[in-house]
């Protein structure tokens, strides 16, 4: 008898030094659909330290077809063996990434992250590609089936998802300076930017609490107007805040005009201008297009979708000068990875984050130490946002995902720097880094 329904897309998605999420779906067997029907069933997780002494630790019997796991309690720098099961089946990892050799979701095991030294200094939030407005997700392509049409009730999925990770960073993440990293809006209109305006004014106030820099889909409108630079800031204009430990952020506008990107001369001699100023001092870069070869050669779009060649190497080239410089944000490509920089001697780690718009749908968290930072993948919760991660999983007939999720080393990792330089702000340490 064939089976009903398929346990699949096993993800080891977030991993801190106390905790762990594991999250895998349910659904149908495809038969022809272009969108696979979810498939309630149970969930439970085994974990331990050596893979013949599992216990339980995890039992869910209401049904559901996303499933996520966090599983907390652990100790940092420990190896963990786990087993989920669904149903009578045993979740498979059903990307390429994820099915890696030695990926901790082939495998089934993983190791918690060590803390940096020193004391704790702050969170930062990391995001972008809200894309505020959006009616389907993905590229539209004619009557290709590229783009993921929303379901009964998720008409307005990008405000949901937006709204439930600034509700889930407010209430659950200590309300950490949020750093949006372009295509805030879909279109860039004046409705879909005071939207945006709107829902992170009543996440705080500009520069104290978030800073947004422009990406392709905010550009200035074919009239001539720009409501972006009525609400954020003016076109190929940087922007900077400094947040409650003294991190200095830098904002720029790498827009051009669809897809690729560009920085104009007079930013970029702002940009080196600045960081002149105080090169030394604890910094990160947003920018909305990535910033490196590494990732416009990788991309399935290719170069051309990028920032274009020249901006790129000069760019990494005054990010060299500037030793306090330590991480360069960037989105666009809706997925999260670390890149390789171009120039010899560079110390910034250049890091793509993963949209909040659609699969995986989430944010980084960038907690600060005295000696170096740690990275962490977060996926929006609750039933909404996991409904529409559940089908936004198969835009571009299903391939998406396979570019966007990121290895769980490119989603969870630590690096040390000396950022001793910073103050601790004052702010509770996140309960998943108490050790």
């Amino acid at each position: 008898m064939p089976k009903p329904f398929l346990a699949t897309d096993l993800e080891v998605l977030t991993v801190t030094p106390t905790s762990a999420v594991v999250s895998w779906i349910t659904r149908r067997i495809r038969r022809g659909r272009l969108v696979p029907e979810p498939f309630p069933t149970d969930a439970r997780v085994w974990l331990g330290t050596a893979s013949r002494h599992l216990r339980l630790v995890h039992e869910d019997a209401r049904p559901t077809a996303f499933h996520q796991v966090t599983i907390t309690g652990l100790e940092p720098g420990r190896e963990y063996h786990f087993r989920a099961i669904s149903g009578d089946q045993q979740p498979t990892p059903g990307m390429a990434i994820t099915n890696r050799r030695q990926s901790p979701e082939r495998t089934h095991r993983f190791i918690t992250l060590t803390p940096p030294p020193g004391r704790y200094l702050e969170t930062i939030a990391l995001a972008n590609d809200s894309h505020l407005g959006e009616k389907r997700q993905g590229i539209v392509l004619g009557p290709l089936p590229t783009s993921v049409k929303p379901g009964p009730g998720q008409k307005d999925y990008a405000q949901v998802m937006f709204t439930a990770m600034l509700d889930e960073l407010g209430s659950r993440r200590g309300h950490p300076f949020l750093v949006l990293g372009g295509d805030v809006t879909s279109k860039g209109t004046a409705e879909q930017v005071a939207c945006a305006r709107a829902l992170l004014d009543g996440y705080g106030t500009r520069h104290e609490s978030w800073l947004a820099v422009r990406g392709n889909h905010d550009r200035p409108l074919r009239d001539g107007t720009d409501p972006f630079a009525e609400s954020f800031t003016e076109y190929q204009t940087l922007c900077t805040s400094r947040t409650a430990s003294g991190l200095r952020v830098i904002g720029l506008d790498t827009t051009r005009g669809a897809g690729g990107g560009w920085i104009l001369p007079a930013q970029m001699s702002d940009f080196r201008a600045l960081l002149a100023e105080d090169h030394d001092w604890p910094t990160i870069v947003t920018a909305h297009h990535p910033a490196t070869n590494d990732a416009a050669m990788t991309y399935p779009s290719g170069p051309q979708f990028m920032l274009r060649l020249r901006d790129r190497i000069e760019l990494q080239h005054a990010e060299r000068k500037a030793r306090g410089l330590f991480l360069h944000h960037a989105g666009h490509t809706h997925r999260m990875r670390r890149d390789r920089a171009d120039v010899q001697g560079a110390s910034a780690e250049y890091l793509e984050v993963a949209a909040c718009s659609s699969y995986p749908a989430g944010y980084a968290l960038l907690h600060l130490y005295e000696g170096g930072y740690l990275v962490n993948f977060w996926r929006i919760g609750g039933d909404d946002a996991a409904a529409w991660q559940m089908r936004s999983r198969w835009q571009s007939m299903g391939l998406g995902p396979l570019f966007t999720v990121g290895s769980t080393n490119d989603r969870n990792h630590v690096v040390l720097k000396d950022l001793s330089d910073l103050r601790p702000s004052g702010t509770p340490v996140p309960p998943e880094l108490q050790v």
